[in-house]
């Protein structure tokens, strides 16, 4: 973990200089992942919603979440975006974190996400996944959980699949070029490959999740949180603010483009991303309760938190 720590800070270190050439402003770098979860964000920072509240948020896109809890540890990053799982079993491993502001909720919105499989791969239900290989963008991250979830509820061992990790932009390469069976990709990048006939959706694996729970969430150490308490109000209002303009449908186009800017897609794909319309700030014990009871089940997790320890008020 500490050899992550040193790397991440290595990493973030000259974005974290860059922030030094702002003064008056209450300095954030945050750790982000591309995907269409963190639209509000996005669209807080190009709409300037967060330097009105005294915010100078610097993005840093990250390949993997596992990496967040110990650069936050560190002191490289003060806010990322953790899955809601991997949050969890930060606080097993003794970091405290905590959630300052949720994402987005289950239900997602139709055609968002799912089972992709390889055009041409003859593969129609979860059962003709054993024997192949499954891409995850984490392993033992919500997806692996989730799927393997999916796998048992259709009366498959999920041990027999061969699940791989394989980042969510690279997806849709990895079918193309047969690296890969299946995928579980979301959105702005889930349509893309879809609509490309790259690959066909076979299942919705998320189905199972109770509505209001949470993937991916932001997350500081508590201490930070706690010093910087008003940093932390304006950051969720700065979301608030941001949700409300994505629901403004004339916004579309704006909000469209900073997903494109944000997730590092090409210009054009734009104008047919979808816009999130589950985007929720303010966070709730249910949020969560769904992933320990589900990380206890698989052994991922040994004890059993309270579910409100990790929200900060």
């Amino acid at each position: 973990m500490w050899r992550l720590v040193a790397i991440t800070g290595a990493t973030l270190f000259a974005a974290n200089c860059a922030l030094a050439d702002s003064p008056g402003a209450t300095r954030i770098t945050l750790l982000y992942n591309a995907s269409a979860a963190f639209t509000a964000a996005f669209v807080a920072k190009d709409q300037a919603f967060f330097a009105k509240r005294g915010l100078e948020v610097e993005f840093s896109l990250m390949q993997s979440g596992a990496v967040m809890p110990p650069a936050l540890v560190a002191g490289s990053a003060q806010i990322a975006t953790p899955t809601a799982a991997v949050l969890v079993q930060a606080d097993e491993q003794g970091l405290d974190l905590v959630m300052i502001a949720n994402t987005t909720t289950y239900p997602l919105p139709p055609h968002s996400g799912g089972v992709v499989a390889r055009s041409e791969s003859g593969i129609k239900s979860a059962s003709d996944l054993v024997g192949r290989k499954v891409g995850l963008p984490s392993l033992g991250g919500i997806f692996e959980i989730l799927m393997r979830n999916w796998a048992q509820a259709n009366s498959i061992d999920d041990h027999k699949i061969d699940w791989a990790e394989v980042q969510i932009r690279q997806m849709g390469d990895a079918l193309k070029a047969g690296l890969v069976d299946a995928v579980v990709p979301v959105e702005p990048f889930y349509s893309r490959i879809v609509d490309s006939h790259i690959g066909y959706d076979i299942g919705d694996f998320e189905s199972v999740v109770p509505p209001g729970t949470t993937p991916v969430v932001y997350a500081a150490t508590r201490s930070w949180a706690m010093q910087n308490a008003e940093a932390v109000r304006s950051f969720r209002a700065g979301l608030d603010d941001a949700i409300g303009f994505i629901r403004d449908s004339a916004h579309a186009s704006a909000v469209r483009n900073s997903i494109a800017s944000y997730t590092k897609l090409p210009p054009e794909a734009a104008a047919t991303l979808a816009v999130p319309s589950n985007l929720e700030t303010h966070a709730k014990p249910e949020s969560l309760a769904f992933w320990i009871k589900v990380m206890r089940e698989q052994g991922l997790i040994h004890g059993n938190p309270d579910p409100t320890s990790f929200i900060l008020r």
